[in-house]
């Protein structure tokens, strides 16, 4: 009988990942107002009424993508600043390396994610309320590793308009923008990654940084 509930409850996840990972593609493709639940099924090879049957509808599909793209971004920024006891240009010039890789898999949700950001919703709604809690972790240890955070808007300031938000636009714009300038993605994203080098993450260090150089 066990064996049967772990075997229902396995189809059921990849039932449920299987509907996230369509909408996520359709949403990235067509954009959210545009895409249909008709749709979100056919490229899920599931019915209608089972994507009912998980989600509430559409606002929910997309809500629980991206709440699930974020919580994914905070675990791992959780776990890299409760093993990192200091901060250097070097290890946060890696960390980008790293990272490009990271969102270029998540290339889809990170697209959804900026042509959201392009629309006006309630303060408890939007994007910066879901990722706070991702700041409430980072600053304090920041401060801790003797980053001067004296002004923490100035922070947030820093952190989202000219690393976050830069970052989405990479992703929404970098198939136009290769197709365009007839460029490699992978030469782009060279260019990108050290353009955010010397631009964000030295500013970053010098601004914040102090002593931490």
């Amino acid at each position: 009988m066990k064996k049967n509930t772990d075997n229902n409850e396995k189809e059921s996840a990849s039932a449920e990942e299987r509907i996230l990972k369509a909408a996520v593609e359709v949403f990235a493709e067509k954009g959210y107002d545009a895409a249909g639940v008709d749709e979100i099924a056919k490229r899920a090879n599931v019915t209608k009424p089972l994507i009912y049957y998980y989600f509430k509808g559409k606002q929910n599909i997309l809500d629980e993508s991206i709440a699930r793209y974020i919580q994914t971004v905070i675990d791992e920024k959780k776990q890299y600043i409760g093993t990192t006891s200091a901060i250097s240009k070097e290890t946060l010039y890696k960390g980008l390396d790293e990272k490009t890789l990271l969102f270029e898999k998540n290339e889809k949700i990170l697209k959804v994610i900026a042509m959201e950001l392009l629309k006006e919703k309630p303060a408890d709604e939007s994007l910066f309320h879901k990722i706070q809690p991702m700041f409430d972790v980072a600053i304090p240890k920041f401060e801790e590793m003797g980053f001067d955070v004296e002004d923490r808007m100035d922070l947030l300031i820093t952190s989202y308009f000219f690393g976050m938000a830069p970052t989405m636009m990479f992703f929404l714009f970098r198939d136009m923008f290769c197709e365009y300038y007839q460029m490699e993605k992978e030469e782009l994203d060279r260019k990108f990654a050290g353009i955010m080098k010397s631009l964000y993450i030295d500013y970053f260090m010098n601004h914040f940084g102090g002593s931490t150089n």
